[in-house]
């Protein structure tokens, strides 16, 4: 699967700096407190639509509560206040999600990390710690409308409807 993400912030250059580093803030606590180790993407889309690659979509990374095994993260440069993202991204997001499906045919599912909730009950999902969750808002259901429209034809699956 696919999940796409924001940054919270409005550099790509902020947003390396900060997954560059082996742990996790201890200011992060929920995630802190289920491991060190930082959080990570395999993608990033700068606000100009700009993709960089920052690791191999076949190595985890962890940027989703119990999908981080099967899921390829995309961050994109932003938030929904101060750095609200842009048509570029929304354009970038969805030429990538065409190269990862063509790429790795066996995916099946794009969601937004606002919706990975949904996903819980699924055969996809595993987290073995039943505390271990976190509410997240990025990048909304707006944002991800517009990338669905853009990749519709792929067939790719949303969140389970509850």
């Amino acid at each position: 699967m696919i999940i796409l993400h924001h940054t919270g912030g409005g550099s790509a250059d902020a947003t390396w700096r900060y997954f560059d580093r082996p742990t996790i803030e201890s200011a992060r606590k929920t995630i802190a407190d289920a491991g060190d180790l930082n959080v990570s993407s395999q993608s990033l889309v700068d606000r100009d639509g700009t993709i960089f690659r920052l690791m191999p979509e076949t190595s985890m990374a962890r940027h989703c509560v119990g999908l981080n095994h099967v899921a390829i993260g995309v961050e994109n440069v932003g938030d929904l206040d101060a750095h609200l993202l842009t048509d570029a991204q929304v354009e970038a997001d969805a030429a990538l999600v065409r190269d990862l499906k063509a790429r790795f045919p066996a995916i099946t599912h794009l969601i937004g990390h606002h919706e990975y909730l949904a996903m819980e009950g699924h055969p996809y999902f595993v987290e073995r710690d039943p505390k271990y969750r976190t509410r997240k808002a990025d990048p909304g259901p707006a944002f991800m409308a517009k990338v669905r429209a853009r990749v519709a034809d792929l067939g790719l699956e949303g969140p389970p409807v509850r």
